[in-house]
Parts: structure tokens; sequence; C-alpha cells
């Protein structure tokens, strides 16, 4: 059985993984909202100038559920 040290070394070496973990997580989940606030951009500048229609809505619609799935992820 180990001692109380190496439990808390333990405890230590785990909590600083889930910490690293949970800042990749974050970092990943800022670099998809940056990519997907480009490409809503560009498909708004893109509808106004009409180089798109709106028949083409599905494509701003993937974009909103993608936002809205990283917020989520963000809880």
């Amino acid at each position: 059985m180990g001692t109380t040290n190496e439990h808390i070394l333990e405890d230590s070496t785990d909590l600083d993984y889930e910490i690293e973990k949970a800042l990749e997580k974050a970092e990943t989940i800022d670099e998809y909202k940056k990519i997907i606030r480009v490409a809503l951009g560009k498909w708004l500048k893109n509808l106004n100038d009409g180089t798109i229609k709106l028949s083409t809505v599905s494509d701003l619609k993937v974009l909103i559920e993608a936002d809205l799935m990283l917020k989520d992820m963000e809880k």
C-alpha cells in the first residue's frame, strides 16, 4: 500500500493531466469558433454582394448549428 505522499503525488499528476486536457479542449473550441466566425462573415458578405442567394440558407444553418454546438461544449 502506498504512502500518503504517493497518493498526493498521484492526485497531483492526475489533476495536472486533467487541467492540460481541459486547456487543450478550450483552445480547440476557440480555434473552431474563429473558423466559424470567418466563414459566417464571408457567407454574409457573399449574401450582401448577391454572390449567393437565399436558396443556400442550408450553409448558414450548418454554421449556426456548429456555433451553437461549440457553445454547448463550453458548458
